[in-house]
């Protein structure tokens, strides 16, 4: 009758228990799986590509200590609104909005601006009709006589009613070009790196924008992963703080494909620029932080106030 002390038997166990953690160990090396919004029609935006390669770069940076990673890109064309309700159901891990202290109790954000404010630097899209009254330099109250169109689940639908503006919301975003096309009093304050890729897209010569008004908040992009998965949000924040003091983050923002375009339709010398509270942001570290990054983002414009 065979025991534990047999040769042959203890053998065998050994065998198993090497196999055990051969199988372990590759089971922890195997590539961290991170599932991202990567809508088809949004593939090829510069903004896009620049926070894919943000989030590239936050997980290059904890490689060493939070091991290997494979991006799976989920083809899923979604509002702002249901990216949180995807990311809560375990649809996706991860991604890039606006934040604001709402949103911060839905998800935990990981708190390094990665668009630089330029999301609080406003362009106006306007029907050509009204190019004449709007490129020239306009008082903030000239501006809100006409009404600012946004989609509904944007934040900044708060930021301009509070600011004075009268707005008018739609259910799709996006649609507010083709309503830009057919109707004049609108403005379409816009992102200063979304509005010409937008444009461009859009292919409608009755909508353009322009560059001698503008408006500035405080406006921070962050990651946003689920409250309990600590694991990504310390290995996103390791690497974004990396990215940061070691400039890398900085040099891919301002070497972007986005930031290049930026400069080549914006040269802000001599422009508007009408700065406006955010009511979303009530923390004095974050505006202090945020400001100061729009600062230096339009010294990079060429920004010079209007005399």
């Amino acid at each position: 009758m065979n025991n534990i002390g047999d040769p042959m038997q203890a053998r065998v166990i050994d065998l198993l228990c090497i196999l055990l953690l051969v199988i372990a160990s590759m089971v922890s090396a195997a590539p961290k799986v991170i599932r991202v919004v990567d809508a088809a029609e949004e593939n090829g935006t510069p903004q896009n590509q620049y926070f894919l390669s943000v989030l590239r770069l936050a997980l290059d940076k904890s490689r060493e200590q939070y091991g290997e990673y494979w991006i799976e890109p989920i083809d899923l064309p979604i509002n702002q609104s249901r990216q949180f309700k995807e990311l809560l159901k375990h649809n996706i891990d991860v991604f890039w909005t606006v934040s604001t202290a709402a949103r911060d109790t839905q998800a935990k954000p990981v708190a390094i601006p990665i668009a630089f404010g330029s999301f609080g630097i406003r362009a106006l899209a306007m029907n050509v009709a009204d190019s004449g009254q709007l490129n020239v330099h306009l008082s903030l109250a000239e501006l809100q006589k006409f009404n600012v169109i946004l989609g509904q689940d944007w934040p900044d639908v708060q930021v301009f009613e509070k600011a004075g503006f009268t707005v008018e919301k739609y259910v799709d975003g996006l649609a507010v070009y083709r309503v830009l096309a057919n109707s004049a009093g609108k403005i379409f304050p816009r992102g200063i790196i979304e509005v010409v890729p937008e444009l461009k897209a859009f292919d409608n010569k009755q909508v353009i924008y322009g560059e001698k008004n503008l408006l500035l908040y405080p406006s921070m992009v962050y990651f946003y992963v689920r409250k309990e998965d600590i694991k990504l949000y310390k290995r996103l924040e390791y690497g974004l703080t990396q990215a940061l003091e070691d400039g890398s983050l900085a040099a891919l923002f301002y070497d972007s494909t986005m930031m290049a375009e930026l400069k080549k339709h914006f040269n802000l010398q001599g422009a508007a620029i009408h700065q406006i509270e955010n009511p979303l942001i009530i923390s004095k570290k974050q505006l202090d932080s945020i400001s100061q990054l729009q600062i230096e983002l339009l010294k990079h414009l060429n920004y010079s106030p209007a005399r």
